[in-house]
């Protein structure tokens, strides 16, 4: 199943409901994907769309606020070079960013935090290889910047489309490597949606209660077949969200 759209006039998301085929079972999940660069509608109706939802469970790896040594310069913090090139593509494009624009503060009652901590994503960063490392501070936000020369939002939404998503998965990295990049953002944090998800399930399976996964869309596709196969979930209630208009 697909969570994200790519046309030639606009790029848009879909949400889904997942309902279990379990009639004992009323407990739901609202799988969200998100996109890091879009338009403030787009970020104000994933919001209205949430808000009834009883738990949210969301993403954001937090960092530890610490003076880093010289030698100890390749380190999870260099992520936020890349957050920087969303927003220089943002601006270019008269869009915003996730990072500034979707504020969940006024939910806060209802967020679980479902990503790194600081704790344990130091210790995921530790067993990437230096390769990957490097990879992740550096050599990724410089792709961007390449890429965001000369960009157009015709540009961006090609990376959305269907082509590219099955060259990928034919000739991508392997999702769960160890010791990858590709490990860390991906197959190791979905490994902490799925573990909220077992918790809420074994205490509060017959509970008539809706969660919110409120995550990448690049994520959405891997929690979709959980729920499904270890699960017996089936998707309902499909909703588009229009990220951003090309022209």
């Amino acid at each position: 199943m697909n969570f994200i759209e790519s046309t030639n006039f606009f790029v848009r998301t879909i949400m889904f409901d997942f309902i279990n085929r379990d009639k004992n079972i009323n407990l739901k999940f609202r799988l969200t994907p998100m996109i890091h660069i879009g338009s403030k509608e787009y970020y104000e109706s994933v919001l209205d769309h949430i808000k009834s939802c009883d738990e949210i469970f969301y993403e954001g790896i937090a960092l530890i606020k610490k003076e880093e040594k010289l030698y100890n310069k390749i380190s999870l913090k260099n992520l936020g070079l890349t957050f920087y090139q969303y927003k220089v593509i943002a601006d270019k494009l008269g869009l915003v960013t996730q990072s500034e624009y979707f504020d969940l503060n006024e939910l806060k009652e209802k967020l679980t935090h479902s990503d790194f901590n600081p704790e344990s994503g130091e210790e995921a960063w530790k067993n990437l290889t230096l390769k990957e490392k490097i990879k992740l501070s550096f050599i990724d936000p410089l792709k961007l910047f390449v890429f965001h020369q000369g960009i157009t939002r015709e540009i961006l939404a090609k990376n959305f489309m269907t082509s590219r998503q099955e060259a990928y998965l034919a000739y991508g990295p392997i999702e769960d490597e160890l010791g990858t990049s590709r490990n860390f953002i991906m197959n190791e944090r979905e490994q902490l949606i799925f573990k909220n998800i077992r918790r809420r399930l074994n205490a509060e399976a017959s509970l008539d209660k809706t969660i919110g996964i409120v995550y990448g869309a690049g994520h959405m596709k891997s929690i979709a077949r959980y729920l499904i196969d270890n699960f017996n979930y089936v998707p309902r209630n499909g909703k588009f969200m229009k990220v951003f208009d090309i022209n």
